[in-house]
């Protein structure tokens, strides 16, 4: 695996987004959007009550000023993850793709050319990274979940990403393999940024990310309550710096990227309330691992992973190929998984559609679904 892989990849995603855009086209399963029964509850008073009956919308939002809502932030991640964290090391910021940029603005501002990276990664890194001459070196050509998985970590001060957990799967970055990098960490000195927009949807009810335990001077990490509800027209995320780091990113964030909407700062209000309660987003967990079983026994699918987190299923489908728009391995720098595409379980007519589709591709052919048969990932 080279840098150039990472590129192709990025022109994959670009090939399926202009397809995705015209009318009349392929069902697609590998979509980025939600929907569950949950959201009005959610959302509570921003439900049926317009922002300018909640707060004064003549005014900027000025996010990154709310302190309440840093101390909230701070607040839940120390709570959850077991770790002290305080308002001093949180950017709370509208949605995680402009605090990517952000990073990536500011790798290229103190003089970084060269970043590694455990696959895969998100594919707008890899448009950041062309854009601005950044290097990027994988340390595998296997994802960590892959068997005979090994980093190759460099032996100098470097900077590391890693996406936690791997989305496409719904597989967690195993915490052996953070606590090797905690200690590379620690030896060189490096800086490890964890793109954890997936995280907090953990299936077997646990609460504690594994990454939250990497140095805390040493690490950043991007976490998305809009994904973690599974609303996406509000646009919500926020960054965990190390202290040192903060206001020089927040800074840079803000004459990057302006301010958020009054809308938005309300909602980051009212998720972090919501993930700060005893039920957090359990109900939706709930609702994605009920669609799951429901796919694997309308005979969708020949074969599947294992899932541990998120909502996306990696798995190959019964319905022809040609009759689904999806995102298949090469979309992630994977290799060993032909015919396999990442299936979102929030997407009713995807799933319906997986359904029809694959009892017709399989009609006349017994014995084919082979769920389970990649319990090695």
């Amino acid at each position: 695996m080279t840098q150039a892989s990472l590129f192709r990849m990025l022109d994959l995603h670009e090939e399926i987004e202009r397809e995705r855009q015209r009318p009349g086209g392929r069902l697609f399963v590998s979509d980025y959007n939600g929907g569950h029964p949950f959201v009005a509850d959610y959302l509570g008073p921003l439900a049926d009550t317009p922002p300018h009956r909640l707060t004064d919308v003549t005014r900027y939002a000025a996010l990154d000023e709310d302190h309440a809502l840093r101390a909230k932030i701070a607040r839940l991640h120390s709570r959850w993850d077991g770790v002290a964290i305080g308002p001093e090391q949180v950017i709370p910021a509208a949605g995680s793709s402009g605090l990517l940029g952000t990073f990536c603005t500011w790798l290229r501002l103190t003089g970084v050319r060269r970043v590694h990276y455990l696959p895969p990664v998100y594919y707008k890194f890899a448009y950041f990274f062309r854009q601005f001459g950044i290097e990027p070196v994988p340390v595998s050509p296997l994802h960590a979940h892959q068997p005979g998985f090994t980093a190759e970590l460099p032996d100098e001060r470097s900077v590391l990403l890693l996406t936690d957990p791997l989305w496409y799967t719904g597989r967690p970055v195993p915490a052996g393999l953070l606590a090797r990098i905690a200690e590379w960490q620690l030896a060189t000195g490096s800086t490890v940024f964890v793109d954890g927009t997936f995280q907090y949807l953990r299936w077997d009810g646990g609460r504690r990310e594994e990454s939250a335990a990497l140095p805390a001077d040493l690490t950043l990490r991007l976490v998305c309550p809009t994904k973690s509800l599974s609303i996406h027209g509000y646009r919500c995320a926020h960054l965990i710096t190390p202290a040192a780091l903060r206001e020089p990113l927040a800074e840079l964030h803000l004459n990057l990227h302006g301010d958020a909407t009054a809308a938005d700062r309300l909602f980051a209000h009212r998720a972090a309330d919501l993930m700060l309660d005893g039920e957090g987003n359990r109900r939706l967990i709930e609702h994605v691992r009920a669609n799951h079983r429901r796919l694997l026994a309308g005979g969708a699918l020949l074969a599947d992973s294992p899932v541990d987190t998120g909502y996306f299923l990696f798995a190959r489908p019964a319905a022809p190929a040609d009759r689904l728009l999806a995102l298949d391995q090469r979309h992630f720098e994977l290799t060993g998984h032909e015919g396999f595409v990442r299936i979102n379980l929030l997407n009713e007519p995807a799933l319906e559609g997986l359904r029809t589709l694959g009892i017709l591709g399989t009609i006349g052919t017994p014995g084919t679904n082979t769920r389970g048969a990649l319990s090695a990932g």
